[in-house]
This record gives structure tokens, sequence and C-alpha cells, in this order.
């Protein structure tokens, strides 16, 4: 059991919501002992009327009244003597706990086998409503540490009494009478190990004691020389380090966390160009080695006709080579998203900075040819490219990981507006442990806690159902930490103002126009980053262009978002490749037949909703290597939307039509960045998604991937 010990003095406006705080805890062993030291106010009338309000049957609530008013202090004591469970809790009568504080405390304290912990908290106002600011723990604390680390906060404390000797918990009558206790425990030679997960608020005033720099400073000198015993000499010591951690805090939450997202690009940018700086690098040592000697040489015909001098350069001459090689592949890089370090997986870096050194590499080969008035040998542009790409190969990943580092996964609220209230009985479970979702809390056959919210059996083609949304950002564990789902039940208001916690970045789903809008306005005010689940009007938005016709923004969208040099330029590299591709198989497609294997003719819609046969091999389930076939006779792409089966669900759905804007593919956005698993609306969304920000680069980007799966650099996820 765990004893909660409240010193309550003058508390009348908070101790009914303290207990409240403690009457929604998860975790329902405990006994709270409200310790009044003589209040002048109507706090113990609150109490009783509280008590005489909503009952105590099982007597878990006690009230205790000092004679004297002793001070904070004192009354924990107090609290300390009268406790009868193994584990102590202390509460301030003006703090808030979360609902899971106890429970995840005692499973952070089972899984280190610690005796003392404590955990992050938040900055609320007078009314708790945090801030934004947060306090962040360190993963374990002893006692040097401690002295220069102010960051145990009384409120988050839990202590084992089995481990820590209940005589070292008593407090003294000093200022800060509860760093002296932990600073006492720490010097015992037990160690406190922190949850950085924030599980209180601090109900802090503008004007606080704990707010007064000069007091804090004088009750922290009183500290060290009373209570740690420590010099004059070592107490300066320690208090300069304390004063130094203290405003490098203030300066990182009100100066660098404020431009968080800025640091980040900048430390992004700093990674990738320091890769292009590398594979220019190498560029320069075949450059002066192996390139240059060549252009140097006399320019003779191949008849014997001499057309003079080779190329002459000095040092600024070799500089502006070199600069003009470099702002090529920045260029590619930057357009083939091989500058995105940390956003993107490490995998689709390297494939999009292969796609930036083959273009550059090219345009570079027919540079120098131009500049020797003949063809250059191929094999320095070649050694330069695979020397390049076993960097990237490396760089890719050491610099994923430098990112991970330095930043961690965003704490992530995920919103669901979808309200529950319109919905029938079915229920929808989240059995994810330490997962909030709603007051409905039930055990779990396994002792963990299943979180149920009402819902009726739905199929929404705009949409996707929350459970979809929370596994999907928990699959990308580098990038996001799903600490808390919220189902819209007409609480707007405590929506946003959860939106103003700690969380490093809010999920948004489902729900209607009006409160999305709404919703995506309050967090841009308050410059909170948001993930947004669009529905089919918002990714058909994201592929218009903005008109300056007129005095107001103008979004255009097209019909049709291919240009007609693009579908010619398309269609010519889907027959060149294609004929290749087939040539290469044509033994397959041997083999196969041979095997026993039949040519089987699937109609598939096209274009324009066209019927068109899709050739494959009758014991293949998926689009096989017979598809280049398609792709020859102009029937199918290389990339593209998905190819689907003709039948009357799909050729009769308006929107199911949409992505038969452009002729399907063999590969595309479903096919490298999909699940098997997706289900048929995730499957069109990725499919309007390429049609709406088509392009000829894209696709080379989409062929390069596709390859990585083929000789397997990438796995497809899913079953």
């Amino acid at each position: 059991m765990i004893s909660i010990i409240v010193p309550v003095y003058n508390a009348e406006r908070f101790v009914e919501n303290t207990i409240e705080t403690v009457k929604n805890q998860t975790f329902t062993d405990w006994e709270l002992l409200l310790v009044d030291d003589c209040s002048k106010d109507n706090s113990v009338k609150k109490i009783n009327d509280y008590l005489h309000k909503y009952g105590d049957e099982q007597g878990r609530i006690r009230l205790i009244r000092q004679e004297e008013n002793k001070g904070a202090a004192m009354a924990r004591n107090r609290g300390i003597d009268e406790a009868r469970g193994r584990y102590i809790a202390f509460l301030d009568a003006d703090d808030v706990w979360m609902p899971d504080k106890l429970e995840k405390e005692i499973q952070f304290m089972n899984k280190h086998s610690a005796g003392f912990v404590f955990s992050a908290y938040e900055f609320g106002d007078g009314n708790a409503v945090p801030n934004g600011k947060m306090v962040r723990v360190p993963k374990t604390l002893n006692f040097k540490s401690a002295l220069t680390r102010t960051v145990i906060f009384t409120s988050t404390v839990l202590i084992d009494t089995e481990i820590i000797d209940k005589k070292l918990i008593y407090m003294p009558p000093i200022g800060s009478e509860d760093t002296a206790t932990w600073w006492k425990i720490l010097k015992a030679g037990h160690i406190a190990y922190g949850l950085d997960q924030p599980l209180a608020i601090y109900r802090r005033p503008e004007v606080s004691l704990s707010s007064n720099k000069v007091t804090a400073i004088e009750r922290i000198w009183n500290l060290y020389i009373n209570v740690a015993g420590l010099s004059k000499l070592h107490a300066f010591l320690c208090i300069m380090i304390w004063a130094i951690r203290a405003s490098l805090r203030r300066f990182l939450a009100e100066t660098v966390r404020a431009h968080i997202e800025t640091v980040k690009r900048f430390t992004v940018v700093q990674l990738s160009v320091l890769g292009i700086i590398m594979y220019t690098g190498i560029y320069a040592y075949v450059w002066f080695n192996e390139l240059y000697p060549i252009l140097n040489l006399p320019r003779i015909s191949q008849d014997g006709f001499y057309f003079g001098g080779g190329l002459k350069l000095y040092f600024r001459g070799h500089i502006l080579i070199l600069i003009v090689y470099f702002s090529i592949l920045l260029f590619m890089s930057q357009s083939s998203g091989g500058l995105r370090t940390g956003y993107l997986k490490p995998s689709n870096i390297f494939v999009s900075e292969i796609v930036a050194l083959v273009l550059t590499n090219a345009i570079t080969y027919f540079q120098l040819s131009l500049m020797r008035n003949w063809l250059m040998p191929l094999k320095p542009m070649f050694g330069v490219f695979f020397l390049q790409v076993f960097i990237v190969g490396i760089w890719a990943f050491v610099a994923d990981a430098v990112y991970r580092h330095v930043f961690p996964p965003r704490e992530t609220l995920v919103i669901d507006l979808q309200d529950i209230r319109e919905y029938g009985n079915e229920e929808l479970h989240y059995e994810k442990t330490g997962l909030l979702v709603s007051k409905n809390v039930q055990d779990g056959n396994d002792g963990t806690k299943v979180y149920s919210i009402k819902r009726k059996s739905y199929v929404s083609l705009s949409f996707d159902d929350t459970e979809a949304v929370i596994n999907r950002f928990n699959s990308r564990s580098d990038r996001f930490k799903v600490m808390k789902v919220m189902q819209y039940c007409g609480n707007f208001e405590e929506i946003m103002d959860e939106c103003l916690r700690w969380y490093g970045c809010v999920v948004i789903n489902g729900g209607e126009e009006r409160l999305r809008k709404q919703l995506l306005e309050f967090c841009y005010m308050h410059l909170i980053r948001v993930y947004l689940i669009p529905d089919m009007g918002d990714i058909l938005l994201q592929g218009t262009q903005d008109m300056e016709l007129f005095d107001t923004p103008i979004l255009e969208l097209k019909e049709y978002s291919a240009r007609w040099e693009e579908r010619v330029v398309k269609r010519t590299v889907d027959i060149v490749i294609g004929t290749i591709c087939t040539l290469f198989c044509l033994p397959y497609y041997i083999y196969r037949l041979m095997r026993g294997d039949k040519v089987v003719k699937i109609p598939c819609m096209t274009r324009d909703g066209k019927i068109y046969k899709r050739y494959g091999f009758s014991s293949d389930k998926e689009i096989d290597a017979l598809a280049f076939i398609n792709v020859l006779n102009g029937s199918m792409s290389l990339v593209g939307p998905t190819s689907v089966v003709a039948s009357a669900e799909n050729s009769d759905d308006v929107r199911v039509a949409f992505r038969y804007r452009m002729k399907p593919g063999i590969t595309g956005y479903y096919q490298i960045y999909g699940n098997r698993n997706a289900n048929a609306v995730d499957i069109l969304k990725m499919d309007i998604f390429y049609i709406q920000h088509f392009g000829l680069l894209n696709d080379f980007k989409l062929m390069l991937q596709a390859l990585s799966f083929i000789i397997g650099l990438k796995k497809r996820r899913g079953k």
C-alpha cells in the first residue's frame, strides 16, 4: 500500500482538487493522509464536507490535525508517523498528479529494484493549466551530483520503506526541508532513480517563495554548510555550478527550445552538407589525378587532326570546377530529398543521394566531354560514382545515428476528433501499457491496463481508425513516442488545454472539418507541431498551385497534374527501360513456361477507367515480371498508381476513380512505402498522393527504391 502524505495549510482553494487527483489514480491500493497544520481558513471544513458528500466507505482518507502550526516539515513527519503503507509518497496541497502517476512509478521502481524514485514535472498556472514548460530529470542521481542539481520535486517522490530506513525520511524543520531530506537519503549511499515522464503539475503562482532567487540562494548555501557538511570553498564551487546549471536550463527553455526546429534544421543541414563535401572531395581527388591530366593533353582527333593545346587551369580555375560540381550536387540532393537527414529513414536518404549522384555525375561527364571536344573515358567517372556510393552507404546511417542521439523521439499526443457520443456499443481496445486513452479503465487478463472507448463499426473513405494511427506512429519509434490518446466527446476545451502541455507534437485524426480547422489554428497560434491525417480533399489540395491574380491567395487545382512534355518523357522512359527489362527477364519467362506456369490475362482498369488485360503467370498473386509487356503496349507504366482488378465496386465508386487519371504502374507509392496489410483507403490515398505530386525526378527515385527491394536492401513491411 502507498501512504500519500499531504500537508494542509490554508488550502481551501485546492484541497478538494487534491483529493480528486488521488482518487483518480489508476493504482488503487493507497491511503491518503491529510495533515492539517492549524489552517486559518476553511480547509478542514472543505475536507469534512467532501467526505460527507462523497463518503469514504473503505476508510482510505484520514484527516489528521496538528495541535499547533509547526510548518510543512513537521506536518509531513506527522504523516510519516501515521502511515500504514510500505511506500511513502508526498503531495503538496496545491499540486496535481497525472492519473497514472503512482502506477508508473511503482512499475518503474520494481523494474530497477529501487527504493527512491522521482519523475519529471510540468509547470502550471494558478488553475493547474500546464504552460508547456517541463523539468526533465536524469536517469539516476547520487549524493555528489545532487549537490549541484536540485531536480527532485517533492510531489513526484515515491519511497520504499523496506529499502530505505524510515528514519531517513523524516524532514528537518529548516528552509528547503525537502531538499535536505533527499540529500540525507543519498548521503547514506542510496541512489535516486528518475522517471523522465511528467507525472505531476507544479501549480506555481507568479509570486512565490520558490521563485525568489535571493531566498533560494540563501537556502541552498545553508544546506551546503549545515546539511551536506561542506567547507565554504566547496560550498562556493557547488553553488556556482548550481547557478550555472539553473541559468543554462532557463536559457535552453526560453531560447533554444523556443526555436528547436531552427536548431534541428541547422543540424540537419550541417550533417547533409558535410556529406556533400565528402562526395565532392572524392571527385576532387579523381579530378586532380585522372580527369584534369586527360583534359590537359593536346587535343587530337581520331584522324590525327590537331585541335590545339589542352586545358590549362590555375588555382582559381580548379576551385571554380569544384564549386560548380558542389553546387550541382547540392541542388540535386535538395530536389531528391537527400538533405532530409533525420526526417527520412537512412535507406531513403541512401536512395535519394544515389539519384543525386547519378544526375550530377552524368551532367559533369558531358561538361568534361565538351571541354575536351570529345567523349571522356568512362572509367574515372565510374570510379568516382562507386566510391561515392560506398561513402553514402556509411554516412547515411552515421548521420542518422548522430541526429537520433541529439534529438530524441518526439513525445506525441494523438487526438481523435470523431465524436464517440454518436457511436454504438462496440468497444475498441488499446492494449498499450501506460498509454492513456480515456477514463474508462479496466484490468486486463494479463494484469495490464486496457483502456476502452465506445465506437461503432464503420468504414470511412476519409479517415483512419485511431488504433491504426497509433500503430503507424509507434512503428517509427526513432521519431515518435505516443504518450497519450484523447478521444473527442464534447471536451474540446480539455483537448486544447492538453495540447499546451509538454508534448513535442500533436497528431489530429478524423472529426468534423470545423473542429479540425479550429484545433489546427489553435496549435499554429501556440507554435505546436501538428501532424494531420489527411482526408481525400486534403490530398487533392496538396497538388494545387498558387495564383497571384487578385489581392487574395488563390489555389488552382488542375484537372490533370502531368504536363504533355512530361507525359512524352515518361512514355519514352517506359519504352526504353521496359524493353531492357523485358529482354533481361526473357530467360525467366522461358523458365516459368517450361515449369508449367500458364500465362493469364487479368482484366484491370487503366487511365480514364478503361479495361485492359494485365499479363501474369497463373501462380503469382501480385504483379510479376510479365507486366513489362503491358508497359511496352502502353496499358501500364513503370511507375504509377496501383493496378486494380476491374469490378463493379471499383468502376462505380467516384473517389476510387481518382486513380484513373494516370496509367497504373508496376511500382508506386504503395509498393514502396505501404504496408502489405494496408486497407483499400490507405492504398487509394497513396495513389492520389502520387498523382498530385507527380514528377519525373520522383519517378526516378521510386524506380531506384523498387530496385533496392529487388536486391534486398529494403524489406516490405507487413505480412
